[in-house]
C-alpha cells in the first residue's frame, strides 16, 4: 500500500487523501492502517486544513471506534483533546521541552516565579513547564490563557489528570482583556500565538515589569518577525535573539523570539 499522509496522535491516526480518491478506497485503506497500527484505536480523514479563530482541523471518521477525543502522550503527561475543536500539535513536543527548560533556567532563582502563558490551548506548554517545577521540588505560578472554551474545558482535566493543580490557574477570555483582568505583573510571559495578523504585543508588554523575559512565537521570515516586535514595544527592550521553531508549511515557519523588557 502507497504510503498516505498521516499524522498520529495517541490514539487516533488522521490521514489525507487526494480529492479525487474514492470514499470506498479510503475506508478501505483506513481499515489495513488499523490492522497495522496496534497502537491506533480510529482513523479519521483530514478533510480541512487548520481555519477559523481557533486553528481548528475537519475531519470525518474512516475506521475503528467513533470518537474525536484523543488521548495523546508527551513528556511523561498525558493529554486529552477533542481533534476537531481544539488546536494541538504532536510536531512541538521537543519545543515544549525546550522552552520549559529555558524557563526554567532564567526564573530558578526567584522565590515563586509568575508565568504567563497566552493562547494555551489545552494547557500542553502550562503543563509541561508545571511538571519541569514539580520535579525540581520548586514553586511557581503558571497563569494559562486562553479564549476557546472547548480547550478550557480540556484544560482543567488535563491539569487534574496530571496532578499539576498547585501549579496552573486557568484564566479564560481573550488575551486583549488580560491586563484588566490581571494586576499580576510576570517574570516570563510566553506568547504561543497562532499565525493570525494580530500580535498582542500591547497587551504583553502591559503585563511585565523591569527584567521580564518575553517569547513570542512570530511567523513568516525572521526579518519580518524582528520588526513586528520592534513595531509594537514603544518601552525599551533589551537584545532580541530568535531561532526556527518548526514550520506551519512549504517555507512558511514559526518562529521563537526571546527577549528582555528594560
Amino acid at each position: 500500500m502507497k504510503k498516505i499522509p498521516q499524522d498520529i496522535i495517541g490514539n487516533i491516526a488522521i490521514l489525507k487523501f487526494p480529492k479525487r480518491t474514492l470514499w470506498i478506497t479510503k475506508k478501505l485503506k483506513a481499515k489495513i492502517f488499523l490492522n497495522k497500527t496496534p497502537k491506533v484505536t480510529t482513523v479519521l480523514e483530514k478533510t480541512e486544513k487548520f481555519s477559523g479563530k481557533f486553528r481548528i482541523l475537519k475531519t470525518k471518521h474512516l475506521a475503528g471506534i467513533r470518537t474525536k477525543e484523543a488521548i495523546y502522550r508527551e513528556n511523561s503527561l498525558t493529554f486529552k483533546f477533542n481533534i476537531d475543536k481544539t488546536y494541538f500539535s504532536p510536531r512541538l513536543s521537543n519545543e515544549r521541552k525546550v522552552i520549559s527548560e529555558e524557563i526554567y533556567k532564567i526564573v530558578k532563582k526567584n522565590k515563586n516565579p509568575k508565568i504567563l502563558v497566552m493562547f494555551s490551548g489545552v494547557s500542553p506548554y502550562s503543563l509541561v513547564i508545571a511538571k519541569k517545577f514539580k520535579e525540581k521540588k520548586k514553586k511557581a505560578i503558571i497563569y494559562s490563557n486562553e479564549l476557546n472554551k472547548d480547550a478550557n474545558t480540556y484544560s482543567k482535566e488535563n491539569i487534574r489528570i496530571n496532578k499539576l493543580e498547585n501549579y496552573i490557574k486557568l484564566i479564560p477570555g481573550n488575551a486583549k482583556d488580560l491586563p484588566k483582568k490581571l494586576k499580576e505583573k510576570f517574570d516570563i510571559i510566553l506568547m504561543t500565538r497562532p499565525n493570525i495578523k494580530e500580535t498582542f504585543l500591547k497587551s504583553a508588554l502591559k503585563l511585565s515589569k523591569k527584567g521580564t523575559t518575553i517569547f513570542y512565537h512570530g511567523f513568516g521570515t525572521k526579518e519580518v518577525v524582528i520588526k513586528e516586535i520592534k513595531d509594537n514595544c514603544k518601552n525599551p527592550i533589551g537584545k532580541i535573539t530568535i531561532r526556527k521553531a518548526g514550520d506551519i508549511g512549504p517555507y512558511v515557519y514559526r518562529w521563537q523570539a526571546k527577549f528582555k523588557v528594560k
